[in-house]
């Protein structure tokens, strides 16, 4: 399913629409890969079991194609690019808002101008921009909490339970259950 419209709310608003009073006239594909929890799992040798461990989570990524009948459009596209991109040596992201159903469905709320790929003219179908954008989650500051030194053996008692978190599941059995008695 494709709309027809997006738009870019940021410092500054921009319209991508097939509307003459758009601000960038063409059309636009949106496409999103959720995120989610991101996981590593191992099978331990000699046990019936699987640890799993939990690395975190990956954000979200939206795809966004346009395509612009005139060289004009495409200008505009790419100023619009140039205000976003990340250059070497910055320090933070610049994010944006994508209002666009698809975004909508999926909750992301900000994302940030990760790639940008521009494909040769084609005759037919005219002049096509790919940008990619990965959701912006804001650093949150957590209080340290003062560092409590455990007192297990060789002073590991500090760093347990800290970081990486494991979650063990257990593996059904190669061996059939017995049959129930009667």
């Amino acid at each position: 399913m494709t709309h027809d419209e997006l738009v870019i709310v940021g410092p500054s608003r921009w319209r991508i629409a097939p509307d003459p009073k758009a601000d960038i006239v063409g059309q636009v594909r949106v496409s999103v890969r959720g995120g989610g929890l991101r996981e590593s799992t191992v099978e331990v040798p000699g046990q019936d079991g699987v640890v799993s461990t939990k690395l975190g989570y990956s954000p979200a990524e939206v795809t966004v194609e346009v395509r612009v009948a005139d060289f004009g459009q495409l200008d505009r596209i790419r100023r619009f690019a140039e205000v976003y991109r990340n250059r070497r040596g910055a320090e933070k992201h610049t994010p944006v808002q994508l209002v666009h159903p698809a975004t909508h469905r999926w909750g992301i709320r900000e994302v940030y101008l990760v790639d940008l790929e521009e494909a040769p003219l084609d005759w037919r179908e005219g002049y096509r921009l790919t940008l990619r954008f990965q959701e912006w989650w804001p650093e949150t500051r957590t209080k340290k909490a003062a560092k409590q030194q455990g007192s297990g053996a060789g002073g590991e008692g500090g760093l347990l339970g800290q970081g990486v978190s494991v979650l063990e599941v257990d593996r059904p059995s190669k061996s059939p259950p017995p049959p129930p008695k009667r």
